[in-house]
């Protein structure tokens, strides 16, 4: 087994994600679910449990792994599952991957049925947001793009750029998000954690 898919413990915002996710759950939609590695606990709390993530070789361990979970290739912009077929959808450190905001929150709008939940963990705008260490990468791939291929090539690694590491993480205050999510969303709670991280929860 490599050590980057180790099966992680339930801890910091999959924790609290967790902990804020109603019990007896029909049906919950976890986007950007990379390997599975915090998705296989929501097993607990809900009868079926989907995830989806741009990336293949994620999705196949992920469908290797834990296979009472229904994983499937797929975007935020372009949910592949019909209207109104989730009660939760969970984005946990997604939102600042994603193409297009306002699509995706049109699509989580569409799969979500009445009184459907979205809980969702976003990189804090402040002080410290200069520290997001993956986009150290995009800066140096952007402005000194024969230097980031020179340092591939001492790697002897082939560069190649995840689905959602295109561009620039945004990192968000709850302002953005208000703004973002009205007429869409109503913010129900929500909490800061550390210096880096938001959580915003119970939009409905």
């Amino acid at each position: 087994m490599k050590e980057k898919f180790i099966e992680h413990p339930l801890t910091g915002r999959g924790r609290l994600i967790y902990e804020w996710l109603p019990s007896n759950i029909n049906k919950l939609l976890d986007i950007g679910c990379s390997y599975g590695y915090y998705t296989r606990f929501y097993l607990n709390k809900c009868r079926e449990v989907y995830g989806i993530d741009p990336n293949k070789e994620l999705i196949r361990i992920a469908k290797e792994r834990y296979l009472k979970i229904k994983f499937k290739i797929g975007f935020a912009e372009k949910i592949p599952y019909k209207d109104n077929y989730f009660d939760v959808v969970l984005l946990n450190d997604v939102l600042e991957h994603v193409e297009n905001e306002e699509k995706a929150l049109s699509e989580i709008c569409r799969v979500l049925g009445k009184k459907g939940i979205v809980i969702l963990t976003v990189p804090h705008k402040g002080l410290f947001e200069f520290m997001d260490v993956d986009n150290y990468s995009w800066c140096v791939r952007t402005y000194f793009p024969k230097l980031y291929s020179l340092f591939n090539k001492i790697r002897r690694k082939k560069i190649k750029i995840k689905p959602g590491y295109i561009n620039k993480h945004k990192h968000y205050s709850i302002r953005d998000i208000e703004k973002l999510f009205e007429g869409k969303f109503k913010i129900e709670k929500f909490t800061r954690r550390g210096l880096f991280d938001m959580v915003v929860c119970n939009i409905e």
